[in-house]
């Protein structure tokens, strides 16, 4: 299963998590051809968040082999609520 960000999946330790992203770790990368020797891929996702985004202090980061261990099924794409900032008017 392909894992991708602003996705809510089911997750068997944590219930519903949010994944943020997903980032690919290069031992070496070359700005100028654009690739590089991959050493890894990890997911940020955090399993507690609100419309808006992340709670504080609540991501977490594993690797993504880690990560499918206990994946289930993509339940929805997150769309973040825009702030609303309070006026005068």
């Amino acid at each position: 299963m392909r894992v991708t960000g602003n996705t809510i999946y089911e997750h068997d330790e944590h219930g519903a998590v949010l994944v943020i992203d997903v980032h690919h770790v290069f031992n070496e990368y070359n700005l100028e051809t654009g690739s590089g020797e991959l050493h890894s891929r990890v997911v940020r996702y955090t399993p507690d968040w609100d419309d808006y985004g992340p709670m504080p202090g609540s991501i977490r980061l594993t690797s993504i082999d880690d990560f499918r261990e206990q994946l289930g099924d993509e339940v929805r794409t997150f769309e973040p609520l825009e702030p609303q900032a309070e006026t005068d008017e």
